[in-house]
């Protein structure tokens, strides 16, 4: 084969996957739809048992299929993290750590700027093989 058979190939067999995301992307809008009528039945089959769970004034009904009850629930805790660390260190309660984070694209632009030197240690700078790719002309 010469290079143009291959690219030739290439060029379909690139086509025919487009052509089959296209067929996948309408199966997934009809799928999709049909979810979210599904969706929608479940959720107005919920409200109906709910409702029946009230009015019957129980915690719990049940039948051969399954049942329906009302769980007793955690109490919520919503935090105001500033508050509660400050509450913390003024407590001297262990309860929080301190988290340091490198800024990589900040010091990779200083040290490529000559702004920074490089570090000794810590850091490795490796060159890389050069990356194969081709191009088609006229698309895909």
């Amino acid at each position: 084969m010469n290079l143009e058979e291959n690219l030739k190939i290439i060029k379909d067999a690139k086509l025919d996957i487009e052509l089959l995301r296209r067929e996948n992307a309408k199966q997934c809008r009809d799928n999709d739809f049909k979810i979210g009528e599904l969706n929608v039945t479940i959720g107005v089959t919920e409200k109906l048992l709910e409702e029946e769970l009230k009015e019957s004034g129980e915690k719990k009904l049940e039948c051969k299929l399954g049942y329906c009850a009302y769980r007793e629930m955690p109490d919520k805790w919503d935090y105001d993290d500033v508050k509660i660390i400050d509450w913390c260190k003024l407590n001297r309660y262990g309860y929080y750590h301190v988290v340091e984070i490198l800024d990589k694209l900040k010091l990779k632009k200083a040290i490529q700027d000559k702004t920074v030197k490089a570090p000794r240690e810590g850091l490795t700078i490796a060159p890389q093989e050069p990356k194969f790719n081709y191009k088609i002309k006229g698309g895909l």
